[in-house]
Formats: structure tokens, sequence, C-alpha cells
């Protein structure tokens, strides 16, 4: 595997991606895809709780800044429904949110855009590292 090519070592999960944007959905949805992932998309924070019941997802991949119900508040919604429901929060404004935010974000982990396929792939690797999931 050259430099390029995303780590493919967490098998196959159903992922929900949220994000307003189409081309970002579109890009995560393809990367998500190519590491033989299946994968929804919702264009936002209410369709996005529409689609979403306990245990139908692995993971939900949301953006934070989106209108109607940015990421933190989508996370913090299904985490009421499934609090042991992954959730990744993509962001330009990690640091920010870090800084102004007195309480634990309700997700799992959070990834700072833009980032390449292979951060995506390792984020992943993380979230479903063999530590993380039960038996």
């Amino acid at each position: 595997m050259n430099d390029s090519q995303p780590p493919s070592f967490v098998s196959s999960k159903k992922i929900l991606v949220v994000d307003d944007a189409p081309q970002v959905a579109e890009t995560i949805q393809a990367t998500l895809i190519y590491l033989g992932h299946q994968v929804e998309v919702a264009e936002n924070g209410k369709d996005a709780l529409r689609q979403f019941e306990p245990g139908k997802y692995d993971l939900v991949v949301t953006d934070y800044s989106m209108p109607k119900m940015n990421g933190v508040e989508l996370a913090a919604a299904i985490k009421k429904r499934a609090p042991d429901q992954l959730i990744l929060l993509i962001t330009a404004y990690a640091f920010s949110i870090a800084a102004n935010d007195a309480q634990p974000l309700p997700v799992d982990f959070v990834l700072q855009k833009p980032f390449p396929p292979r951060e995506l792939g390792a984020a992943l690797a993380g979230l479903f590292s063999p530590a993380k999931e039960t038996v």
C-alpha cells in the first residue's frame, strides 16, 4: 500500500454521513465505500434524526456546521436515544469548539477538516479498535 491509499483494516460497517455540503458528503461517502463500508447520507441533522434508529448504524459521521441543527446538537440527540452510538464529528472549527465548550462534546472523535482519506481511515481504525469493541 502506498501513502496515498487509506488504511483498510476495519471490517465492513454501516455508516450514516451527515453533511449539508453535497460535494463533501459525496467525497466522504466515496471514501468510506472504497474502504468497504455501507454508507447512507443525510443532508442535515433533522433528516439524520429521521433516518436514525438505535442499532441501525455502527457509526454516524457528522459535520459540525450545518443549518437547522449543528453536529453537536445532532450528536446530543442521538446519544440521548442511543448512548453507545459511535459518533465522529468533522469540522474546520475543532480548536475553537474545544476552547469555547466547557462541557465534553457528545462525540467519540473529532476530525479536523480538511483531512486526507488516510486520516479518515485511521479515525475509523481507532473508533473500531478491538479494545473498543465488545465481543
